[in-house]
């Protein structure tokens, strides 16, 4: 019988050691690879302040100094409305000289009994037409508002009726001032008899010192004419 000789060369385990070395190796270089690139990605990031607890105690912080609540000024608003829907504000804003007159007027001004005793002895001012008579007796202030107190009679022959929202108030300028009448008939019986009422309009419109006008005519007719003018404001 005839035996060959047996050679094993590289043995089944030594092939799949290099080929586990070689897959470590690999695994390795791969590895340090996305580190770095994963590193170079994230340069400059931040971790954010995910700590509850801070948070509380800034919004706590910002709780304990509250700011003061200011109401808004309503008769400055109501102020500014008006100049705005009668020009005034562009008046003032296109005479630079207008608040200088105003501020030496304001200091040249006669001391204050002296100007209320001129302006009572200019009152009463009164008007007529057709047998009807407005008379305005006195201006007062109160409450925010200027107070004209007038009275309206009718020594006609026939009663008038009169619709007040038709009263037009203007100042100086002609420009219109909102006003209430208060107290005053719709209707005035022909009786002669004088009824006394108040017309209410708001302080803020009327500047110190000027004169202003009002103009009442009955309704529906529209026939009388009852115009007084250059009534003093204190």
């Amino acid at each position: 019988m005839k035996f060959t000789s047996f050679n094993p060369g590289k043995s089944p385990s030594t092939l799949a050691l290099a080929l586990l070395a070689v897959m470590i190796g690999s695994g390795l270089i791969s590895a340090s690879i996305a580190y770095k690139m994963g590193h170079d990605a994230l340069k400059g990031v931040s971790q954010p302040d995910a700590n509850p607890a801070k948070r509380l105690a800034s919004n706590a912080n910002k709780d304990a100094n509250p700011q003061e609540f200011v109401p808004l000024d309503e008769k400055k608003i109501l102020t500014q409305v008006y100049n705005r829907i009668n020009g005034r504000d562009r008046d003032e804003k296109s005479d630079p000289t207008n608040k200088d007159q105003q501020n030496s007027a304001s200091s040249n001004k006669e001391p204050k009994s002296s100007q209320t005793s001129s302006e009572e002895a200019s009152f009463p001012l009164k008007t007529s037409d057709r047998e009807v008579s407005l008379e305005v007796v006195k201006a007062t202030q109160k409450g925010g508002s200027l107070l004209l107190e007038v009275n309206l009679s009718n020594e006609g022959s026939a009663p008038v009726q009169f619709l007040y929202s038709f009263l037009e108030v203007k100042d100086k300028k002609g420009r219109p001032l909102s006003a209430i009448v208060e107290g005053l008939p719709g209707e005035l019986p022909a009786n002669g008899e004088s009824f006394t009422g108040i017309v209410r309009i708001p302080l803020e419109l009327v500047d110190e010192g000027q004169q202003i006008s009002l103009n009442l005519t009955d309704y529906p007719a529209q026939k009388l004419k009852l115009n007084i003018s250059n009534i003093p404001v204190r």
